[in-house]
C-alpha cells in the first residue's frame, strides 16, 4: 500500500533559499512541498488546520522567531516533525530549538543529499542532527561512570551505537564504521530505546550521558 509522499512545508525568509528548497524537494521522489512561508507569522496563520508531516524550519525570521514558530505549531500540530535549519550552530540555539518541539538540527552548509536525508530520517523516526552540531551537544554532556541508567543496562553493542548516533553518523554510516547491517542497527536502536524508555535519538543521548 503506498502512504503517497511526505508532504513538507518550508519556512524561510530568504526567497533563493526558499525556492531552492522547494525545487530540490519537488525534484525527490516521496517529497512533495504542500506549503512555503516567508515568515512565521504565515506559517501561524495558514498552518495548523492542514498539518504537514514535516517542516522545515528557519531560526532567524523576520518578526517572531522559528524557534517561537515551532513551539506553537508544536501545540497545534502534535504528529507534524520539524527540522531546524539554520546557519547557527552556538549552544544556545541548539538547545533553545531542541526544547521549543524541534526534532532535528540541520546547518545550512549541508549538501542536497543531506538535506534530504534528514527530511526521510525525521520522518521514519530519527532526529538528524548535522554532526557538528551533534559534537556540541555531546560536549556539553558528561558521560556517566556506569553504563547503567535507571536500571537500564546498555550491551557494549549498543553503547557503540549510541556514542555513534551522538556523533549524528547515519544508520548506514554506523553499518559501515561497526560491520553490521542497517536492520541489525534499528533492533539494537528500538531495544536501547525501550531501555532507556526514550522515543528518539536526542532524547537517548541526553538520558544517556546525562547533563
Amino acid at each position: 500500500m503506498n502512504a503517497g509522499p511526505i508532504q513538507v512545508s518550508i519556512v524561510e525568509d530568504d526567497p533563493i533559499i526558499r525556492e531552492t528548497l522547494r525545487a530540490l524537494f519537488g525534484g525527490e521522489p516521496g517529497l512533495e512541498v504542500c506549503t512555503a512561508h516567508s515568515s512565521a507569522e504565515d506559517a501561524l496563520l495558514r498552518l495548523g488546520a492542514n498539518c504537514p508531516q514535516v517542516v522545515i524550519m528557519d531560526i532567524n525570521l523576520p518578526g517572531a522567531s522559528g524557534i517561537d514558530c515551532v513551539r506553537e505549531l508544536s501545540r497545534r500540530c502534535s504528529a507534524t516533525q520539524f527540522l531546524m535549519y539554520t546557519v547557527h550552530d552556538d549552544d544556545s540555539r541548539v538547545f533553545e530549538a531542541l526544547k521549543s518541539g524541534a526534532n532535528g538540527y540541520i546547518l545550512k552548509s549541508a549538501t542536497p543529499d543531506e538535506i534530504i536525508e534528514a527530511v526521510k530520517e525525521l520522518h521514519g523516526g530519527g532526529s538528524p542532527m548535522s554532526a557538528h552540531v551533534a559534537r556540541r551537544v555531546v560536549a556539553h554532556l558528561r558521560p556517566r561512570s556506569s553504563v547503567q541508567v535507571d536500571g537500564a543496562r546498555l550491551t557494549d553493542r549498543e553503547q557503540q551505537i549510541l556514542s555513534l548516533l551522538a556523533e549524528g553518523l547515519l544508520y548506514k554510516e554506523i553499518g559501515e564504521r561497526l560491520g553490521i547491517t542497517v536492520g541489525t542497527i534499528k533492533q539494537h536502536i528500538h531495544r536501547m530505546y525501550e531501555k532507556l524508555h526514550v522515543q528518539n535519538r536526542t532524547e537517548a543521548v541526553n538520558r544517556y550521558f546525562g547533563r
